[in-house]
């Protein structure tokens, strides 16, 4: 009986080790994005990805569900000022400017990624000229009495004038086209009207700023048809509207010249064409508010 239950037992256990279920992933190798399912030992998308958004060059991978680099860009060389892009594994341009910040107008040139002053604008037609104040409003034929040159002796109208005088851009010729007088007129745009100015000082004439009695308005004609705003950065002092301008016409001074927002540049102008000083005539506007010492010049509004 004892032999009996034994071999009963032995074949018990014999059947449930012939019986166990077999693992049928053992010898399988799956993808990174895969796991072996345990009921038919084959590779099945993983779940761990599920719901996981990578970046651009990074994946999912499945065995863990976390992302990862990608290996895209491994093996790829690219040319100089190329890289590789890891969500392709292309080569592409380097972007120089990436994190490249500039000041002062200047920007990112993206052939080389340095901080550069822009290019000069394309210019169109001229319209105005940023030169000395009240020039072409008092000079520049405005009593109407200038003939320009092949106008067949018709006498031009004052805006006309001012508006070609705006436009000339060649500074090489203003002291000719406005200075000079044209064949078949009896005055220069600018060299009668000094003159007609010259008297607003009660008529008394000759004493306008470089007047003399041989050459008469021609020099100070010369001077102000060449319309730019002289400065002489040799100089440290900057105080006089016209500085440079007087020295070259014999009024010995030390001062840079140029134009600063708080010279009365009409004032000075029409003092210098009536009694031959840079103060004595006022166009009787003052300046209300001074403007401030740093850039913008603005002051606080009132």
């Amino acid at each position: 009986m004892k032999k009996l239950l034994l071999s009963a037992f032995a074949l018990l256990i014999g059947s449930a080790v012939g019986c166990g279920a077999t693992d049928k992933c053992a010898a399988v190798m799956c993808g990174s994005a895969q796991i072996c399912d345990g009921a038919s030992g084959t590779c099945v998308a993983s779940d761990k990805c599920k719901g996981v958004t990578c970046g651009a060059s990074e994946f999912c991978d499945g065995a863990t569900g976390m992302c990862a680099t990608s290996d895209r860009c491994k093996s790829v060389t690219c040319t100089t000022g190329q890289v590789c892009d890891g969500a392709n594994g292309m080569c592409v341009t380097k972007d120089q400017c990436a994190g490249v910040s500039c000041i002062n107008g200047q920007i990112c040139n993206p052939g080389n990624g340095m901080c550069e002053n822009p290019a000069v604008p394309t210019l169109g037609m001229l319209i105005d000229r940023m030169g000395r104040a009240a020039v072409n409003t008092a000079l520049t034929n405005p009593f109407d009495l200038y003939k320009p040159a092949g106008s067949t002796g018709q006498i031009e109208a004052s805006d006309v004038t001012k508006n070609r005088y705006n436009r000339d851009g060649n500074p090489l010729t203003w002291v000719n086209n406005w200075g000079a007088t044209p064949a078949g007129s009896a005055n220069s745009a600018v060299n009668t009207h000094l003159a007609i100015l010259d008297g607003l000082d009660g008529g008394t004439c000759g004493n306008q700023l470089a007047f003399n009695s041989t050459t008469k308005y021609a020099t100070l004609t010369g001077v102000l048809a060449a319309d730019v705003l002289q400065l002489d950065s040799t100089r440290t002092t900057c105080n006089a509207y016209l500085g440079v301008e007087l020295n070259a016409l014999g009024v010995a001074n030390t001062d840079c010249g140029g134009r600063t927002l708080s010279m009365d540049v009409v004032d000075v102008t029409y003092s210098a064409v009536a009694v031959g000083a840079t103060t004595g005539v006022s166009d009787g506007i003052a300046q209300s508010t001074a403007p401030a010492t740093t850039f913008p010049f603005l002051t606080a509004p009132q």
